[in-house]
This record gives structure tokens, C-alpha cells and sequence, in this order.
């Protein structure tokens, strides 16, 4: 008895398929041919560019609510994917500093225009065919130091130009690592007999190192030399040696000496005295710098050091911390 059972159940399936199947052909029968057509194409051409296709009978308002959900939340699911992939490499492109452009920025271009002004002096201001003389006063300086053979106030001057690029390399050195427009030790050798010359378009280009960085991370000669007190020492020694010597030899004589060869007699005389001049107003950068990066920065004592020129920022030498291990 269970089997006509499921048959006239089969049946009654069967034949409520037909009755839907029966009613869905005479609405495509009595629905008038060019709406239908017309309705059609619109509906494909809304999928097309709403980049979704459909299978099937869908009803047109239902197909519609479908393809505009899908696609905006597929899309920013896909935006914040890739912003998230694009975050490192932002990262790596602002950790590695190509964002900073020297030229943008005031202190910079100072240092442009004190290099732009020193060639000029050398050019313009420095008196011309002074070679011969120039020469021997070179001579007399390196084979009688401070016998009174020579001016007393240029001898000192000349003789600061040593101790100046000194002070530079042992501020500049700590941050001299991954520079990525100029090296740093060229210029820096280079200013011992070049002054602002050589230097002056390392620090017009290079990043500022201003984080805290650690003794052993720097290389030999910066760790063992220019970080070591007895560098320090000696050449705040030196340095007060040569201020001593040009006010004990002060006098009217010395003075109308050293006019005469920055005007008429000695270019080297007149170029130097423009290279100390503007390699003491370029050392605030460098020291405040060093100051940031042993945690002790105050404008007010960084330019107190700067106002003594030679002598200030060879005693921040001795005085200033030591980097930690």
C-alpha cells in the first residue's frame, strides 16, 4: 500500500512543475515582444558595466540591488588589500629619507649663499697677483711658527684653519653613516687645506643624524679618535694657544699690518680670513646637531658656544657627553 502512495505523489510534483512551467510560457507568450526585447538588452547592458553576469531568470530590480552591492564591497575589500601592501613600502621610502630636500630649507640655503659669497670674495675682493708673495708667507708660516717672523693676528687666524675642519669632522663624524648624496670623509679631509670650499656642499647636502647612536656602531678612527677626550683636549688647547697669542701680540702696529695684507698684498690672507668667518657661522648646525644626538640640545647654550669662534666649539668637545655603548 505505501507504493501508489508515492506514486500520486510523484504525480502531484510533477504536475505542479508543469502548471509553473506552463505559467511562465504564457507570460513570455502575452508580454509584448519589443518590451521584452527592449527590457533585456537594457538589463545586459547595466551587467556589462557593472562587470556582473547572471544565469537564469532573476527578476530585473533584484539583479540590479545584487550587482551594486557585489561590486563596491569586492572593490574597497580590494582598496583596503591594497593600501595595506602599499603600507610598507611607504615605510621604507620615508625610513630612508629621500623625503628631505636640502634646498628647501632655510638653514641650507644659507649655506649656499655663504659658499656663493666666499667665491665671489676670492674673485672680487682678494687682491690679484699676490702668487710669489703668497708663496713665501706659506714658507715663512710652516718653517718659523709664532717666531714673530710674520704677522701675529694673520699667523693665529691661519693657523685656526687647522683646528676649525678638526672640530667639523668630530661633530659631523657620529652622524656620517648612510649619507646618501655625499660621503663624508673626502670633504671633510679636503677642508683641512680647502676650508669652506670642500665642506661647504657636504653640509649644504647632507641628511641631519640627529637620533641617539651608539659607540660601537661607529668605525674606528670616529670611536677611538674623534670621540676621545685627548682629541678633545688638545685641541681646545691649541685653540686657546692661538686666541692668547693674537691678544698678547695685539697692537696698532699688528693691526695696520694685517689691513694691509687683506687689501693690497696677500689674496691667501683675504680668503682666509672669509673661510674662517663663514665656517664659524656654519658651526651652530653642526653643534646643535651633536647636542640632539647626546640628548642635551638648548638653543640658548648652542649659540653661546658658536659666539666664540674656534675656541667655544673646541671646548664643547671636552664638555660635551659621551655616546653610550
Amino acid at each position: 500500500r505505501p507504493r501508489p502512495f508515492k506514486k500520486s505523489r510523484r504525480r502531484r510534483s510533477n504536475s505542479r512543475g508543469r502548471d509553473i512551467s506552463s505559467a511562465i510560457a504564457m507570460t513570455s507568450i502575452t508580454a509584448p515582444a519589443p518590451l521584452a526585447t527592449a527590457a533585456r538588452a537594457s538589463s545586459k547592458q547595466q551587467q556589462q558595466r557593472r562587470g556582473v553576469t547572471s544565469r537564469g531568470a532573476v527578476p530585473h530590480g533584484m539583479f540590479t540591488a545584487v550587482a551594486f552591492v557585489a561590486p563596491s564591497s569586492s572593490s574597497s575589500s580590494g582598496t583596503r588589500r591594497r593600501a595595506a601592501s602599499l603600507q610598507p613600502c611607504r615605510a621604507v621610502a620615508s625610513s630612508s629619507g629621500d623625503d628631505f630636500e636640502p634646498l628647501k630649507e632655510p638653514s641650507r640655503l644659507a649655506l649656499v649663499a655663504g659658499w656663493l659669497a666666499l667665491g665671489s670674495a676670492a674673485v672680487f675682493v682678494a687682491p690679484q697677483g699676490t702668487t710669489e708673495f703668497d708663496t713665501q708667507l706659506i714658507t715663512d708660516l710652516i718653517g718659523a711658527p709664532f717666531s714673530g717672523a710674520n704677522n701675529p693676528l694673520f699667523e693665529a687666524l691661519f693657523n685656526s684653519l687647522g683646528v676649525v675642519p678638526a672640530v667639523y669632522a668630530a661633530l659631523l663624524l657620529p652622524g656620517a653613516k648612510d649619507q646618501p648624496r655625499l660621503p663624508t670623509v673626502p670633504p671633510l679631509a679636503a677642508s683641512f687645506a680647502l676650508g669652506f670650499f670642500a665642506l661647504g656642499p657636504y653640509l649644504i647636502l647632507r641628511e641631519p643624524r640627529e637620533e641617539p647612536v651608539s659607540k660601537s656602531s661607529l668605525g674606528w678612527a670616529t670611536r677611538n679618535v674623534f670621540e676621545s677626550k685627548p682629541f678633545a683636549v688638545f685641541n681646545a688647547g691649541f685653540a686657546i694657544f692661538l686666541a692668547g697669542y693674537a691678544a698678547t701680540n695685539w697692537s696698532a702696529e699688528a693691526v695696520s699690518g694685517f689691513v694691509q695684507l687683506w687689501t693690497e698684498q696677500s689674496a691667501l690672507c683675504c680668503v682666509s680670513s672669509c673661510d674662517l668667518l663663514v665656517l664659524s657661522l656654519a658651526m651652530y648646525g653642526a653643534v646643535s646637531e651633536d647636542m640632539k644626538r647626546r640628548g642635551v640640545f638648548d638653543p640658548a647654550k648652542a649659540a653661546a658656544v658658536c659666539a666664540l669662534p674656534v675656541v667655544g666649539p673646541a671646548l664643547w668637545l671636552v664638555a660635551r657627553p659621551a655616546l653610550e655603548d
